[in-house]
């Protein structure tokens, strides 16, 4: 038995005692939980664990139309892109400095908080000299990772909490230092099934490889297929590569939404391939499909 044949016979045995009735896939349409989605379907031949997704009108269209075939249900969440940056701020250095961003700039002055944003903490999750700088100078403009939040997992929350079902996640640890900190085992403490925490990535180009399973031609160009656009992929130059494979509607759309964080992480988004008029028009539309957003 290879490497390859030994991880899928453990990852079958990680099912064999999960009450399938009462989890649900949480489907993105990016590789880790396409791999999930085929080991049920194609390796576990089972049509018990429904596969749920999230149309969160940010998704690049290859990933989208992924989502709308492979799922049973396709939710929607009650938040637009452009509402959550008016209430709360957009996404800019990471998901970890911008929470302690945020607190900063609604006035807080709890020590915890003011130890990471200062630095003087022993944290690696502390905020960078740049982006206190920044925030400091007075010039900031809102900065919040709560996109995620209400495009995402509230809408899987909300969904879990009318099924009673609990999410199984294609979540590795191999992702990020946070990710294998927090995901050591198959279950979380509130029950979610986290089956690939310890798959490598090259096991998991190995399993692609040998089955031939179909990966989105996007990932010939980016690593990762997150929201169209979002500042976070800045730190691998991954935004302007975005850019580049967005349509006009798209590009228009992001650079509106992103603009004052693309400024500050020193995107270009001006050069001539990616010149667009944004700051006219009506942005309350789904960028991929054109309609208004009700």
């Amino acid at each position: 038995m290879d490497k390859i044949e030994f991880y899928l016979k453990d990852l079958e045995s990680r099912f064999k005692y999960l009450d399938k009735k009462k989890y649900y896939l949480s489907y993105s349409g990016g590789k880790d939980s396409h791999f999930l989605y085929w080991f049920i379907k194609e390796y576990l031949h089972d049509n018990e664990i429904e596969i749920v997704g999230v149309n969160t009108y940010m998704e690049h269209q290859e990933i989208l139309a992924r989502i709308k075939k492979n799922c049973d249900i396709v939710l929607l969440p009650k938040m637009k892109p452009f509402e959550i940056k008016e209430k709360y701020g957009s996404p800019c250095f990471s998901k970890s400095q911008d929470f302690f961003i945020e607190y900063i700039q609604n006035g807080s002055t709890a020590p915890s908080i003011l130890e990471r944003f200062y630095g003087t903490s022993k944290s690696w999750h502390n905020v960078s000299k740049k982006a206190r700088d920044y925030v400091l100078s007075g010039k900031a403009h809102k900065i919040s990772p709560k996109c995620c939040k209400y495009l995402k997992k509230i809408p899987f929350k909300e969904y879990e909490k009318r099924s009673g079902k609990k999410a199984i996640l294609g979540i590795r640890g191999s992702e990020s230092k946070m990710r294998k900190a927090q995901y050591k085992t198959c279950f979380t403490k509130d029950k979610k099934f986290t089956p690939l925490h310890d798959l490598s990535d090259e096991l998991l180009e190995s399993i692609y490889k040998k089955y031939r399973i179909e990966i989105p031609e996007i990932y010939n160009y980016i690593d990762r297929t997150g929201c169209m656009g979002c500042p976070y992929g800045s730190y691998k130059n991954e935004c302007e590569k975005e850019l580049a494979l967005l349509n006009d509607n798209q590009r228009k759309y992001v650079i509106k939404l992103f603009k004052e964080s693309y400024d500050v992480l020193g995107i270009d988004y001006k050069n001539k391939q990616l010149k667009s008029n944004f700051n006219d028009g009506d942005y309350d539309y789904c960028p991929n499909c054109g309609q208004r957003l009700e």
